[in-house]
């Protein structure tokens, strides 16, 4: 019998950086009835080398018991030496169109309070405000590329989720 309240799951979304900020977003995922994403935690720093990162992608892991990071697949060898090092990673697919639509529809939900919600902890003191800046420019089919580094995080946790989440669909001929 399957659990009409599944227990959520925490995964993390990573876009790389090193002039520019490097982000990790931590989300709560609660499966289907309520399929909800709740980010609740941000790291948000430039200048930060490899090896910091996985010490931090570490300490979170055990900390908040990550399922799965799903990467800026930019930079694959970085996701490797993720692996290497035992932490669940994968290279979200770059579909920045698709990712916006599925964020765009999962605040849509919230707002109109059904199922398949995003909500963003205040804690989120720098994605939030790209929130407010995000835009897009008229003429233009791409939306404005500044100040987008959470924003970016946010694409490869809702990408990486929809394809986790997302049951495997098995043809037999």
């Amino acid at each position: 019998m399957s659990n009409p309240n599944p227990e959520p799951k925490n995964y993390a979304g990573v876009k790389w950086g090193l002039l520019q900020p490097t982000v990790i977003l931590v989300a709560e995922y609660t499966p289907l009835p309520a399929d909800h994403i709740r980010i609740f935690r941000e790291l948000y720093r430039k200048e930060l080398y490899l090896d910091e990162f996985l010490a931090v992608a570490r300490e979170w892991r055990e900390e908040l018991g990550i399922r799965k990071f799903f990467c800026d697949p930019s930079e694959p060898e970085f996701v490797a030496r993720m692996r290497k090092g035992r932490l669940p990673a994968a290279a979200a697919p770059k579909e920045q169109d698709l990712a916006r639509n599925l964020i765009k529809q999962r605040l849509a939900n919230t707002r109109e309070g059904r199922a398949g919600g995003l909500t963003i902890s205040k804690d989120c003191q720098h994605t939030i405000p790209e929130f407010l800046k995000y835009h897009m420019p008229e003429g233009k089919t791409r939306p404005a590329d500044a100040d987008t580094h959470g924003i970016k995080a946010l694409h490869f946790l809702v990408l990486g989720l929809s394809l986790e989440a997302s049951p495997r669909v098995r043809w037999i001929t």
